[in-house]
């Protein structure tokens, strides 16, 4: 009679690693029995869970695994979003929120896409309105090619792109907040379909199809 394998001890467990400019804190663990199964997955899960700050709470992250060594699966951030239930209690009665999305290279050639909303403190004209949007890009696209990547991104999170836009757009209108609601890197995958994942360490009885994985990582 042929003796039962237990396939959970044919598995490597491995660490998902957060990028450097997150200090490549370790996120959680998974277990595979192949690790090119695990190459290119994507994470997604609250900034507070790297950063342990409550602010970020509101703040998803996008991480892809990048790299493989030893037992540790290195992660690329590739993008981020601001809970939408967040960005409606921005809005109140008499004030205009604006958007604006400006796709970007940055200094070290990662290209990328930015959307920002302006919530001005009361109502503008069509001029105004037309004027803040243009200056916000115009900003925009002056900042980021002056940047690495990662340093803008750092920037968008402490929160130095907002206050600086927030500072030359109140002298068209004032201006209540603005936020980087999300970012998205430019990637191109050959995947046809995306998998979500629903525990918070990435464990799963099953192997999942690769070469992509969405696994979205609840607080």
């Amino acid at each position: 009679m042929a003796k039962l394998v237990d396939s959970w001890k044919l598995k490597t467990w491995y660490s998902i690693v957060a990028p450097k400019f997150f200090k490549e804190v370790e996120l959680s663990k998974t277990p595979t029995t192949d690790e090119s199964h695990l190459k290119n997955r994507i994470i997604i899960l609250p900034l507070k869970e790297i950063t342990k700050d409550i602010s970020h709470s509101f703040i998803n992250v996008k991480l892809r695994v990048e790299e493989i060594k030893g037992s540790k699966a290195f992660t690329k951030f590739i993008g981020h979003s601001i809970s939408s239930d967040y960005l409606s209690t921005l809005v109140r009665r008499g004030r205009d929120a604006l958007r604006v999305v400006v796709d970007a290279k940055s200094k070290d050639g990662v290209e990328f896409t930015v959307k920002v909303i302006i919530v001005t403190s009361v109502k503008g004209s069509g001029r105004q309105k037309t004027g803040i949007r243009n200056k916000a890009i115009s900003l925009l696209k002056e900042r980021i090619p002056k940047e690495d990547f990662n340093t803008f991104i750092s920037n968008v999170f402490n929160g130095s792109v907002s206050n600086d836009l927030s500072s030359s757009l109140k002298k068209i209108l004032p201006i209540k907040r603005v936020d980087v609601y999300k970012t998205s890197l430019k990637e191109v995958f050959d995947v046809e379909s995306v998998e979500e994942a629903k525990s918070m360490d990435l464990n799963s009885s099953e192997e999942k199809t690769r070469p992509k994985e969405e696994e979205t990582i609840p607080v």
